[in-house]
């Protein structure tokens, strides 16, 4: 099993990533940030010792049947979805422009998820 500091090192090498992306491609900003959050997510998932987490259909039940994951659970479905649109079907811009990654995917879904982690984690 991955430790919950290989998933954080993970996720903080995704971050930076995303910082580093060129604007030409919104729909790349939209897979980091989703994978950004996974990581986040299992850090805490590692360090909660949840151990079942073997797709991306487990992760989603852990967060949906868990009440201590509900703020996450609220922020990274949405992500999840939108993620695999902007991956799958063409048009990626007509999805998510440019303009609205940092509102629409960042501050609505990807801060929620990583405050929740690190408050629940207790790196606050």
């Amino acid at each position: 099993m991955v430790t919950t500091e290989a998933h954080i090192k993970q996720w903080l090498h995704n971050r930076a990533h995303l910082a580093s992306m060129a604007s030409a491609y919104p729909d790349w900003m939209v897979t980091a940030s989703f994978y950004c959050a996974l990581h986040a997510i299992d850090s805490l998932l590692s360090h909660d010792n949840v151990k079942s987490i073997i797709s991306h259909k487990t992760r989603n039940d852990v967060l949906i049947w868990t009440n201590r994951y509900e703020a996450i659970r609220r922020a990274y479905l949405p992500l999840y979805d939108l993620s695999r649109t902007v991956r799958y079907l063409a048009e990626p811009e007509r999805w998510v422009p440019l303009e609205r990654i940092q509102k629409d995917v960042i501050v609505r879904y990807l801060y929620p998820i990583e405050k929740s982690v690190q408050h629940l984690v207790g790196r606050i």
